[in-house]
């Protein structure tokens, strides 16, 4: 407490603050961890490297909105600039909270304690044991926990279905997708078999919300309100600034990843999301990639499609002054104004993901009275976006000697940049969502010769699958199952070759490197000799199959 008393001294003497303001920066800072103010844009413009520490909000009526911690005054503590507190949003007005002792109930009109949402959530889970689980990927150091639905016609058997994910309240006083999530769930977990779009998505995707991404910034206060939310987590690091970064680094906001950030990171690790949307508040428009360049995505068209389709549908369904932002209600983010270190960006970048940021309501901490409505408004849009990611190219790569899974890129020739290719999954499925066009698809796998499929034609609002075998190159030696063991020898080969296995063996096959079957026997012995005397010079792949194993090794006849 000490240093931070003699750090606002400094800033105190540096700014020429009076005693109120002094006052006001020292206890919002001591409590808070976090200080809203706003710049004079022409102002901000000026001192933009100077005001980079500070997290951009919002522009309105000639100035621009910040919110800073302690290191982001530091950073200005020699600068002139004049600035001044603003109100802070998440205490403008008290919003309703559930009774603890009241059970959470459908009606939606009003926020639940912390105790409540950890209820709800496994509730869903409890209530739809076929159609809803849930997932812990993240205890914090407060003791709260980051929890995701996972949502489909059934989450207990890997389906192979494309993986979505919306996730809000990353800034932890914007609540207006906090509800709307928690709604979406009741939804489609409700309107399962009964409504046929809630019924398609369910039926076709792995769907995955997580409602509440920064507890600690929504539950500042303590568990039983969302009242005087703040923006950062507890650390007072504004987790939309704390991802690796397209241009900007692994570290852009010279912070080591926080809990949320890290977490989060292996979550989409381990799933392999194909599109996202991530929920914020404080405006009324949808933004798309890129945030932190201006160089348009490859996928700028579909982009445009999927945005607009978004805030029409949102339109239709709300009143005339909704989601206007921009007039159309969608925008690139960087021609909105730059982010670097966004969730968005690594999404897209790093996990080769396609996710774009929701701004759903103007007020930052939706009043209860308001949670309905905004529901009403977006719901079908939500729905809208989700069932966008069933379509486009999709298919399975696998071994063409095996048919086994392959870990392959999937790179639309001529087209792909900025890490806009796709990968399949462990399981070689692929989902690549893409504009109406005919395009060159081009598959790559280590140790694979590439293949690619010409004139593939799609059109928006529909799917085409391509399955695609890709056939070993000569530098292929490929153990798919670690745990037998097999001698071979000698090899190169002359005119026999040996094989010895842990294993009984039943079959054995010698292919060329075009996938060319030359040699086929089917046995039941641990130890087999073939004679290749009928093989030319070259390299040849050895395909050994054993009860529930299979092994494929390269052999050289000189």
């Amino acid at each position: 407490m000490q240093k931070l008393l003699v750090f606002l001294a400094l800033i105190a003497i540096s700014f020429g603050l009076n005693a109120q303001v002094r006052d006001e920066l020292r206890s919002q800072l001591s409590e808070r961890g976090e200080v809203y103010i706003s710049v004079e844009t022409s102002i901000a413009e000026s001192n933009k490297s100077s005001l980079r520490a500070f997290s951009f909000d919002k522009i309105d009526d000639g100035r621009i909105y910040f919110y800073g911690n302690k290191n982001a005054f530091a950073s200005i503590s020699s600068k002139s600039i004049n600035y001044r507190i603003e109100p802070i949003p998440s205490q403008l007005f008290d919003v309703a909270m559930l009774p603890n002792a009241k059970a959470f109930t459908t009606q939606w009109d009003a926020y639940p304690t912390y105790e409540q949402y950890d209820s709800i959530m496994h509730k869903f889970a409890i209530d739809y044991p076929n159609l809803c689980k849930i997932h812990n990927f993240g205890n914090l150091y407060s003791g709260r926990k980051l929890l995701c639905l996972q949502l489909g016609d059934s989450v207990n058997v890997n389906q192979n279905e494309v993986k979505f994910l919306y996730t809000a309240t990353m800034h932890g006083d914007e609540t207006a997708g906090y509800l709307t999530l928690l709604r979406l769930a009741e939804y489609l977990l409700q309107n399962y078999n009964t409504d046929p779009q809630a019924t398609y998505i369910m039926n076709n995707v792995d769907i995955w919300l997580n409602p509440l991404a920064n507890p600690d910034g929504t539950y500042h206060t303590g568990n039983s309100s969302v009242n005087g939310a703040t923006r950062y987590n507890m650390n007072s690091i504004d987790l939309n600034r704390n991802y690796p970064d397209p241009e900007d680094g692994i570290h852009p906001d010279g912070n080591i990843y926080q809990q949320e950030t890290d977490k989060f990171m292996k979550l989409a690790d381990s799933v392999g999301f194909t599109m996202a949307a991530n929920i914020h508040g404080g405006a009324e428009v949808v933004n798309y990639p890129w945030d932190t360049w201006s160089q348009l995505p490859a996928d700028d068209d579909w982009w445009v499609y999927v945005s607009k389709m978004y805030a029409d549908t949102a339109h239709a369904n709300s009143p005339a002054n909704y989601l206007t932002k921009f007039g159309t209600g969608y925008v690139n983010g960087y021609q909105w104004y730059s982010v670097w270190g966004g969730r968005q960006d690594y999404m897209n970048y790093f996990q080769h993901c396609r996710e774009f940021v929701l701004e759903l309501s103007n007020t930052k901490l939706l009043a209860e009275s308001d949670l309905r409505n905004h529901w009403d408004y977006n719901y079908k849009s939500l729905l809208n976006y989700m069932e966008q990611s069933t379509y486009g190219i999709n298919g399975r790569v696998t071994d063409s000697l095996t048919g086994l899974p392959l870990k392959a890129m999937v790179e639309i020739v001529n087209h792909d940049e900025d890490s806009s290719m796709v990968f399949s999954n462990a399981n070689g499925y692929y989902f690549r969502p893409i504009f109406t066009g005919t395009y060159s698809v081009k598959y790559t796998a280590d140790g694979y010769y590439p293949k690619i499929i010409n004139n593939v034609s799609t059109l928006n609002g529909t799917a085409i699958s391509r399955n695609v075998q890709l056939s070993a190159s000569a530098d292929c030696v490929c153990y798919l199952d670690e745990n037998n063991s097999v001698d071979i020898y000698p090899n190169p080969i002359s005119d026999k070759i040996n094989i010895e296995s842990s294993k009984k063996l039943q079959l054995i096959e010698i292919f060329d490197i075009s996938g060319k079957k030359l040699i086929g026997m089917s046995i039941n012995s641990y130890m087999q000799v073939v004679d290749v005397s009928g093989l030319s010079s070259g390299v040849y792949l050895l395909k050994l199959q054993m009860e529930n194993s299979i092994v494929i090794e390269k052999i050289i006849k000189p």
